[in-house]
């Protein structure tokens, strides 16, 4: 229970993770369930390409700066040349993992298994809405950027992972959510 009332979601890191560290985080999530046992479920590690990517993403956005804030700062932190620390979209993560999967539910069970396996290894990270924006935008432009993912498969979780540069000593309080029983 502490586990699960403890997590926080961490945007300020003082340090990337090792290639070790990523791949025990991905192992961790292969045992994570599927609907129909189907197993379609892929990642991606954005690590060395970060840049590329967000210059990807702003190319996609820039059309749609209009429909919310976000998306204009992120544009125009992109545009001129991301020298500020703290990426309106991924604050100070530079690494993401992203899931692929045939249906929404299999990819939000996965990261939230990759989330909780984050947290027991002394690592923190959040879950980026953003960047799957550009999907729903431009599939095929978003996908060109994942050539190995297989047909079929959506981006349906972000997660933007590192070494936590703070430390907190309790949770954010948290409202009672409705429950209907039925």
């Amino acid at each position: 229970v502490a586990l699960l009332r403890e997590r926080r979601s961490i945007r300020w890191f003082d340090r990337k993770c090792t290639r070790e560290e990523l791949g025990a985080l991905l192992s961790a999530v292969r045992y994570s369930p599927t609907a129909e046992n189907s197993g379609r479920v892929e990642y991606a590690v954005v690590d060395e390409r970060f840049d590329e990517f967000m210059a990807l993403l702003a190319s996609i956005l820039e059309l749609h700066v209009s429909e919310h804030p976000r998306l204009e700062q992120f544009v125009g932190y992109v545009g001129s040349g991301m020298r500020e620390r703290n990426n309106p979209f991924t604050w100070e993560g530079r690494q993401l993992i992203i899931t692929f999967s045939a249906i929404p539910i299999d990819a939000t069970i996965s990261m939230e298994q990759l989330e909780l396996m984050a947290y027991c290894m002394g690592l923190g990270g959040f879950h980026s809405r953003w960047m799957l924006l550009a999907a729903e935008k431009s599939h095929e432009r978003f996908m060109s950027f994942f050539p190995g993912i297989a047909d079929g498969l959506r981006p349906y979780a972000v997660y933007v992972v590192g070494h936590p540069r703070v430390s907190f000593r309790r949770t954010v309080h948290r409202r009672e959510r409705p429950v209907h029983w039925m």
